[in-house]
């Protein structure tokens, strides 16, 4: 697969703009189409591979979260995301060429539960569960359960405070006989 940053000849803190400019660079030095009336098959072959690897870098590294995750795995992390590449799902004959989204030219994926190296039936993924717990929607409605929960939490003791200054020296079953009474009068 190769490094991504490197197939587009970019820093690994390049900006968007920075990963289209290099991204249109490379597609119009090895687009195949550039290449259809060349001679040598090779030749032909080799920038319809370099073509394919470029479109599947600015595939990942245009988007923000492709991007995050790919960034992760190639700090050396054990990501349970696996990157799942075709190059060679196209022959020199018959190629079809896109710009890898969709026909063959990579998408990123979950493994399966237990089908990652050194998976145990009962492991917990600590790295899948950072990130469903920092997503932005979990965190608005964690936030949005405090709230509740406090609120909550203080009116009831604000209806305590309240029922132990108008009884005081009453007990709730006290409370609940002069009641009784009052009804049965």
């Amino acid at each position: 697969m190769g490094d991504h940053y490197q197939t587009l000849g970019l820093r690994r803190d390049a900006t968007k703009a920075e990963v289209k400019t290099a991204f249109r660079r490379s597609a119009l030095r090895d687009h195949p189409d550039r290449h259809a009336s060349s001679t040598d098959a090779a030749a032909r072959a080799d920038a319809a591979r370099r073509f394919r690897q470029a479109s599947d870098a600015y595939h990942v590294l245009s988007d923000d979260q492709r991007r995050a995750e790919y960034d992760l795995r190639l700090r050396g992390s054990t990501s349970s995301y696996a990157r799942t590449s075709s190059y060679g799902w196209a022959s020199s004959s018959s190629a079809s060429y896109g710009y890898g989204h969709g026909h063959g030219g990579g998408s990123w994926r979950r493994t399966p539960p237990g089908a990652g190296a050194g998976a145990s039936a009962g492991s917990i993924d600590w790295e899948f569960l950072l990130k469903a717990v920092t997503r932005r929607g979990f965190l608005i409605n964690l936030g949005f359960a405090s709230v509740l929960l406090s609120g909550a939490a203080f009116l009831d003791g604000s209806i305590l405070e309240i029922w132990k200054m108008n009884n005081s020296g009453k007990s709730f079953e006290d409370a609940m006989e002069s009641i009784e009474k009052v009804k049965r009068r």
